[in-house]
């Protein structure tokens, strides 16, 4: 279950707030509520990407703490860099770095050329439907834990559903 607060000083900026990872059927469902469409978004900026500890946490970190997520045995630790393969970093200096499931992580992403201390580049190999949540989120991501971001977009990938702060999304995604 889910709910989409107003915020903002005239009550236009919706919050999504979810106590349960949504599901495809919820995405289409905040939509409809949001009287808009999701736009198809592609991960332009490629990604630095290591093979994860079994147990390792990963605070994933966008001026403040945005999720924590535990690696599972194969998972990737996923390092978003910016579109000239510098390291993505928030205004403390805080790597984007987030784990990605060993299902998953071949169906996502190709290694490309290159590689820095924090793994080998990868490129995206597909698009995400995504729903601009001005007033942010506060949601349980697929893995459990909450995932929050004060502005920030949905987005749908196969079947999970998760969030994206907007900053991050804005310096790795192209919308159209």
């Amino acid at each position: 279950m889910f709910t989409i607060e107003k915020t903002g000083p005239r009550g236009d900026r919706p919050r999504l707030v979810a106590n349960a990872a949504l599901s495809r059927a919820d995405f289409e469902d905040i939509a409809n509520q949001l009287g808009t469409k999701p736009v198809q978004a592609h991960k332009t900026a490629l990604i630095a990407a290591r093979p994860a500890k079994k147990g390792e946490r990963v605070d994933t970190q966008w001026n403040g703490s945005e999720t924590i997520n535990t690696a599972k045995q194969g998972d990737w630790v996923a390092t978003s860099l910016t579109t000239d393969g510098k390291v993505l970093r928030d205004g403390g200096g805080q790597a984007n770095s987030y784990i990605i499931p060993a299902a998953d992580f071949p169906k996502l992403y190709a290694p490309v050329e290159g590689s820095n201390d924090f793994g080998r580049f990868h490129a995206a190999r597909g698009t995400v439907a995504a729903l601009h949540l001005p007033g942010g989120f506060d949601i349980v991501a697929p893995w459990g834990e909450r995932q929050t971001a004060p502005d920030g977009y949905l987005l749908l990938s196969g079947s999970d559903v998760y969030g994206n702060n907007a900053e991050t999304f804005a310096a790795t995604y192209e919308t159209g």
